[in-house]
């Protein structure tokens, strides 16, 4: 799909390595330099710098790298549709673990009813990894909360959804009318993964009151969003969830929201997808779709 100069330095730029990528494309090591040098010279651009023993990609060569990345996982999902008479087709989405069991059930039960697909893969993950596979066309969307780069993707905000510091009922903090920043610190706060947007949304809040997480007397990294809940709902520590996540556990009175002066924020909720992706128009059905359901 794209010329034997950019096919060459695509698959230079994975291998960071002459010889290796001579051996995938079956060519000289010497051909490969010559068809960079070309591309280089096309474009007037430096996009790798060589220095025995290691090769680097300039800033122009990721850049690059990451749009024929994109672009060539595009050209093979349009040309399996096409082969398939635009009729049915795999589809592969990602959704953060905070968000999974609330938003992604009602997605897939959307997609299900309007459709038309041979297979359905939905792939749970941290905000990071999932924006990581849109990129390199690995999956066809994401659903995602964390913060990203909006120039780089296309994107729609589903909702505003509030982001509460929660504890156990019974937790020593669940009687108090008013809670700061310096009373939560006295206990252990229960986190997800680095990569996962709660996690930098929290980061961002403590920051703004001059705390680090490692202010806290402990700090428990747990990537399971339902671990979490419960270690919470056991009175072991304090952690900040999406309002959306335990609506049910706050009705029955097992959780408590605390009454924090500062730092209770909403955060959007977001459906992303590839720039210029030729399945938008299904995208923003599904997506509207969705918005109609969680509005």
């Amino acid at each position: 799909m794209i010329s034997q100069e950019y096919q060459t330095f695509l698959v230079l730029s994975q291998t960071l390595s002459y010889t290796k990528t001579a051996q995938q494309l079956f060519i000289s090591q010497p051909a490969v330099t010559q068809q960079i040098q070309r591309l280089e010279a096309s474009l007037a651009l430096k996009l790798v710098v060589y220095k025995r023993p290691k090769l680097t990609l300039t800033l122009a060569g990721r850049q690059l790298a990451a749009f024929l990345t994109r672009t060539q996982a595009q050209a093979v999902k349009v040309l399996n549709n096409l082969q398939n008479d635009n009729q049915k087709r795999e589809i592969s989405f990602g959704i953060t673990r905070s968000l999974g069991e609330v938003i992604g059930k009602k997605l897939i039960s959307i997609m299900l009813n309007k459709a038309n697909f041979t297979a359905l893969k939905c792939i749970a993950g941290n905000t990071a990894s999932i924006l990581a596979q849109i990129d390199n066309g690995t999956i066809d969307f994401g659903i995602v909360e964390g913060n990203f780069d909006k120039h780089d993707f296309s994107y729609h905000i589903i909702r505003k959804e509030p982001f509460i510091p929660i504890v156990s009922c019974t937790h020593p903090l669940a009687q108090k009318e008013s809670v700061t920043w310096n009373d939560l610190l006295s206990y252990p706060l229960i986190i997800r993964e680095d990569g996962s947007g709660s996690r930098e949304i929290l980061t961002f809040l403590a920051q703004k009151e001059n705390i680090s997480l490692s202010d806290f007397s402990q700090l428990l990294t747990i990537s399971e969003p339902t671990l979490l809940r419960l270690l919470v709902k056991d009175g072991l520590g304090i952690s900040f969830l999406y309002k959306i996540l335990v609506e049910n556990d706050l009705t029955k009175g097992t959780l408590k929201q605390l009454p924090l002066q500062r730092g209770i924020v909403e955060h959007e909720l977001y459906f992303v997808y590839s720039k210029e992706s030729f399945f938008a128009p299904d995208y923003q059905q599904w997506f509207q779709a969705l918005e109609a359901l969680n509005n």
